[in-house]
């Protein structure tokens, strides 16, 4: 169900759903938890028993401690707790993030994102839909700056990320959002497939890494949760 190679060399820890919680939840340092400012959110859900927002809220730590440059003190065995949780939850969209912190992967940003959309067709087969996507982001690229055509053509993706690093993303940001918005499902389900190749894995973790998912509250008399990517919940 999930990418190969971030399954691979991983040992899952062994409890039931809410020992898998339990369990995260012990190992946030304290600092962390408070720095997160979850501690109250996170006492009412454990109390609720509401373990789908228990998951969330753990996961939203790990995702503060990641932007905060505090996730090497989140132990690996939280990650693989929360991962277990959403997977028995039925969550799966957030399993790939929380595996790629267990491997201690880097924290991602939109020049990573922007770089491997521009340049995924070139590493992995995509349809139809998905590599227009890729070329519409390619060609804003280079008509910004033709330079980039080189870095595109070489699958250099530090290049392509440096380069919107240095100005370039605050220029096409707001042509590049809408795409990368309407076809962010299938970019998404590409990255996290089961045989995507391992040889290629940043460019799914490019993917992956800067868009973690939250549980979203559906509308209705009786509302169901889902899982929604963190800028659309």
């Amino acid at each position: 169900m999930y990418p190969e190679w971030l399954m691979a060399g991983l040992e899952f820890p062994s409890a039931d759903l809410r020992g898998h919680l339990t369990r995260a939840g012990e190992l946030v340092p304290a600092e962390v938890l408070a720095g997160s400012g979850q501690a109250e959110e996170l006492a009412e859900v454990v109390e609720d028993g509401a373990n789908h927002f228990w998951m969330d809220t753990l996961h939203y730590v790990g995702v503060w401690a990641e932007a905060n440059g505090l996730d090497e003190q989140l132990p690996v065995e939280f990650w693989l707790h929360v991962a277990s949780a959403a997977d028995g939850m039925e969550f799966p969209e957030f399993v790939p993030y929380c595996l790629g912190k267990a491997h201690r992967l880097p924290s991602q940003d939109p020049g990573d994102l922007v770089a491997a959309v521009s340049t995924l067709p070139a590493v992995v087969e995509v349809d139809g839909a998905v590599r227009s996507s890729c070329s519409a982001v390619a060609d804003l690229l280079r008509n910004h700056d033709p330079a980039t055509a080189a870095m595109i053509e070489a699958v250099d993706l530090d290049a392509i990320a440096t380069h919107l690093r240095g100005g370039a993303y605050d220029a096409i940001g707001p042509d590049v959002s809408p795409i990368l918005s309407d076809s962010f499902d299938d970019l998404f389900g590409v990255a996290a497939r089961k045989d995507f190749p391992a040889e290629h894995s940043r460019h799914a973790w490019a993917i992956i890494g800067p868009n973690p998912f939250k549980v979203a509250v559906g509308a209705g008399l009786y509302p169901s949760t889902h899982a929604e990517v963190w800028w659309r919940a």
